[in-house]
């Protein structure tokens, strides 16, 4: 069978601009791996700008597939509405979906004009027997893990038990992408998982709303063996002399200190490259900060999220204390490691204060690069429960976390929380100042005016708002954020 992947790679704004990404996404690798060493036939159409009709039929066309595969997060769904719509019409060969989103809304995917099947889950073995299906043409309709409307009727089977053995699937297919559409960064950058799922379930996050999909929900997170992924690095660089460092991709790189210790002895040994790597605070001590920095690491991203211990705790779900988050930062700094916070604004329940919390939580932390995206509700999540339940679900889904909006009704009047949120660098900057003042007595009484500032009472809010702008505009001529390319 011919197998023709599309992929939606680009944000796209409401004034209709659009920012390409142009990334390397191993979950397309993945299958497109199995389905070649199964004896079919591949292509992939890597879509970075959005595509005129005739654009995309006339390329689908050219490639001639027997099915198309979309691939699917919840923010680029409304492209593929869309793209599947034309070519239902224009093209009209059998059309599937896959990826993140059908697995967490299968019943809205498979509702769309123009999309024949879902795919829910992990995708290998399903997409596997289902091309094997058609190819010999049999009913697809029983497969584990698709689902597809006929006569009117939802068919729902059940999503396949994970895969346990990583180690058994081939390394991905990388050939597949077309360099010349990669952006800048993606060029040095070996991207690479040596694991799958993650432990946690934070309420906000769709780890638990996928976990939930799967008949053996504690096989969630898994890991390749070491030797394993370090076999795919050697032959990742070695074919590729672009690359400079290695992206782990993992949800956590490190919540396995023995596995972490085999992985550092061979990649030290055969590898020797830096790079960079996700991690959580309640993971990172003075140990594993070392083993990192030994192996080879530069940068180690760890969620924040929220500055608010409250907040975190109870509608986040994330137990750790802000104690938990500061050393984690200090001891990854001290192992010469560079850092990266996420943090998130506009979340439900969240005050003009707690935003505030995340800001001076962040000037404590020193983080050498602060991501800020906006919180976005994700179906089947806890906290798309808790939205629809206050009535704050959007009405259109944004492409993208990073567009500079409250995506969720707004609960507070005034002007606070939309400046926290757009000064949050500068804000960082000045509190990290107060906190470097040598005299505690005037640190304390610096932090306390500047709280009175940002959302004291005392002082008119006129005149706050014009104290605000003037701080903000003071530290905008010192501070010029860093951006890691992490």
């Amino acid at each position: 069978m011919k197998f023709t992947f599309i992929y939606p790679d680009f944000f796209q704004f409401r004034d209709g601009t659009f920012l390409a990404e142009g990334r390397i996404y191993l979950g397309i690798a993945y299958l497109s791996a199995v389905l070649k060493l199964h004896g079919h036939e591949t292509s992939l159409l890597h879509l970075v700008a959005p595509p005129e009709r005739e654009w995309l039929t006339e390329m689908v066309k050219k490639e001639n597939p027997d099915i198309i595969g979309f691939s699917s997060t919840t923010h680029n769904f409304r492209h593929v509405q869309k793209w599947a719509e034309w070519l239902k019409e224009d093209v009209g060969v059998p059309t599937i979906c896959g990826g993140v989103h059908p697995t967490i809304a299968p019943e809205e995917v498979v509702e769309t004009p123009g999309i024949d099947f879902a795919c829910r889950g992990e995708a290998e073995e399903t997409l596997l027997e289902f091309c094997e299906k058609l190819e010999s043409s049999k009913d697809p309709s029983g497969v584990g893990g698709i689902w597809l409307k006929r006569n009117g009727e939802i068919i729902r089977n059940p999503t396949r038990p994970l895969l346990t053995d990583l180690d058994s699937l081939p390394f991905p297919d990388r050939d597949i992408f077309n360099p010349a559409l990669f952006c800048a960064e993606q060029l040095p950058r070996g991207t690479v998982m040596a694991s799958r799922g993650c432990p946690y379930r934070c309420a906000y996050c769709s780890n638990h709303a996928q976990r939930n999909t799967y008949p053996n929900p504690k096989d969630y997170v898994r890991y390749r063996s070491p030797e394993n992924v370090v076999e795919e690095i050697v032959e990742l660089i070695s074919g590729d002399p672009r690359i400079e460092y290695i992206r782990f991709d993992d949800d956590i790189l490190n919540p396995n200190p023995q596995w972490l210790e085999e992985l550092s002895a061979l990649y030290r040994k055969r590898v020797n490259m830096p790079f960079i790597c996700n991690s959580r605070a309640n993971y990172m001590d003075k140990k594993t900060a070392q083993t990192l920095a030994e192996m080879g690491c530069t940068v180690v991203c760890m969620g924040i999220e929220s500055g608010n211990e409250w907040l975190r705790k109870n509608v986040l779900k994330r137990r750790m204390s802000d104690e938990t988050i500061t050393r984690a930062f200090r001891e990854t700094q001290e192992a010469g490691l560079k850092t990266v916070s996420t943090n998130m604004v506009g979340l439900p329940l969240e005050e003009a204060q707690m935003i505030l919390d995340t800001i001076k939580l962040n000037a404590s932390c020193r983080p050498d690069t602060i991501q800020v995206s906006n919180f976005v509700p994700y179906p089947s999540t806890d906290l798309f429960e808790l939205c629809k339940e206050k009535g704050l679900i959007p009405h259109e889904r944004p492409d993208t976390i990073f567009d500079g909006s409250f995506h969720i009704e707004r609960q507070e009047e005034g002007w606070e929380k939309e400046a926290l949120k757009s000064e949050f660098h500068n804000l960082v900057y000045l509190y990290m100042r107060v906190k470097e003042t040598k005299n505690p007595r005037l640190g304390g009484f610096a932090e306390s005016f500047l709280d009175s500032v940002v959302l004291g009472r005392k002082i008119p809010s006129r005149m706050r708002k014009r104290l605000f702008d003037s701080a903000c505009s003071w530290a905008k001529k010192r501070y010029e954020p860093s951006w890691i390319k992490y």
